[in-house]
């Protein structure tokens, strides 16, 4: 099949050429997959219905032999481990921690001037992950970790990454049968698991005064089980808030400044933007004077795009009119949503200022899903995402490598394939 070799257009040729509901024979026997293609059957499925669809069975893969962590949960455990998480990412708690947060994106886009001085190639993938990472670990747990170990945060989630990718790919083979990226991915599991053991038993020997963190909430949720089980879903929480925090706000970033720097009229426009400032250091309060690097960063992630959302079906369902039965795997593809003609202005094109001036259906444009499960962080991503944006153009100009192009690359999150080679320039 040929969405094997390409997990990206396939989608969205399938949905111009069928229509909103696709059904795709596999050569699987009792496997039916459908592709649905319009915003009404997306809040069919996340909003009005959610409760008739689960997470699919590989996506289990995500959490690599680890208990289930929040975004894999169902019924009531999942809504109890949200409502525990939930108060921490409303708009209170995080102004309450940008300024960590801000602190930690700073030390780390600062350091860029150290290749602004040589002018050398660098990847700015790699260097997005580390601000990104900085930044988590600080307005969550309260950890600084030095550089070195930073590096080795950013490398082994990205390997980990990679590797569970490859486990859903392959799934459901039993676990004796080799993995790709299987070395490297558990030895970045073991790393990422190792560093989450001796934060807890820090924090555990030294609690903190004040307000409780992330890290907090998860040694204070009641799990079942056995002792050595508990600790398991406690720490899998922990990876599962790093993990998705992490590779989502990093790769979008990436794309935002890719995409500005191959469209000039956008760049000055995000300069323009951010001079208005006047140089000051920002504050979270600056978020919302900073529309367009908000739609700039939307603008990115609608291209970006993940290929496939997965959902499985808990019992016989009707969408726009096709029978869908129980058991039967269903498929929302955002990369094709997202450049559907009917709800996008020339979707090809790199458009920032159609998040300002035009009407974007919700339903239509879900880099972070939609309705109740919609990613709780998505909120905290806004946050470093735009200050991040606001931070890098302060201080630096960029010239892209000659004859780069994007081209999507499935981590967790979506990535470029190669990186992004870029020269630093301070303003």
């Amino acid at each position: 099949m040929r969405i094997a070799r390409d997990l990206f257009a396939p989608w969205r040729e399938l949905a111009t050429k069928y229509g909103d509901v696709v059904n795709i024979p596999l050569p699987f026997p009792g496997l039916t997959v459908t592709l649905v293609s319009h915003p009404d059957h997306v809040e069919h499925i996340m909003t009005r219905h959610h409760d008739r669809y689960t997470k699919v069975a590989m996506a289990r893969e995500l959490v690599a032999g680890e208990p289930p962590a929040l975004p894999l949960l169902e019924g009531d455990e999942w809504r109890r481990v949200r409502r525990a998480f939930n108060p921490h990412f409303g708009e209170a708690a995080l102004a309450n921690v940008s300024d960590q947060m801000i602190a930690a994106v700073t030390e780390q886009v600062d350091a860029w001037r150290t290749y602004a001085d040589d002018h050398r190639m660098v990847n700015l993938e790699h260097e997005f992950g580390r601000v990104v990472m900085a930044g988590l670990l600080r307005a969550m747990f309260h950890q600084n970790p030095d550089t070195d170990t930073l590096d080795r945060w950013v490398s082994a989630t990205l390997e980990y990454g990679q590797y569970v990718v490859a486990r859903m790919a392959t799934h459901p083979l039993p676990e004796w049968i080799p993995r790709p990226r299987s070395r490297t991915g558990k030895a970045a599991q073991g790393f990422l698991l190792r560093q989450l053991d001796a934060m807890i038993a820090q924090r555990l020997a030294n609690p903190r005064d004040g307000d409780q963190d992330l890290l907090d909430v998860a040694l204070s949720m009641p799990f079942d089980g056995t002792p050595q089980h508990q600790y398991g879903r406690m720490r899998s929480e922990l990876l599962g808030l790093v993990f998705a925090g992490h590779d989502t706000t990093a790769e979008a970033l990436t794309w935002t400044i890719a995409l500005l720097c191959r469209n000039p009229e956008a760049l000055a426009n995000a300069y323009a933007e951010v001079d208005a400032l006047d140089g000051v250091p920002l504050e979270y309060a600056h978020v919302a004077q900073l529309p367009y690097l908000r739609a700039c960063f939307d603008e990115a992630q609608r291209i970006q795009a993940a290929p496939m959302n997965w959902r499985t079906t808990q019992a016989d369902d009707v969408i726009g009119g096709y029978f869908i039965p129980k058991g039967s795997h269903v498929v929302i593809s955002p990369y094709a949503l997202h450049r559907d003609r009917r709800f996008w202005r020339d979707p090809e094109t790199f458009q920032p200022s159609r998040f300002l001036t035009d009407k974007i259906d919700k339903n239509a444009f879900i880099p972070f899903n939609t309705g109740p499960r919609k990613c709780m962080g998505s909120r905290m991503a806004y946050i470093q995402g735009i200050i991040t944006l606001a931070t890098v153009l302060q201080r630096y100009r960029f010239r892209i490598k000659e004859g780069w192009t994007p081209k999507h690359e499935l981590h967790v999150s979506i990535g470029l394939a190669g990186g992004l080679p870029m020269r630093v320039y301070t303003r």
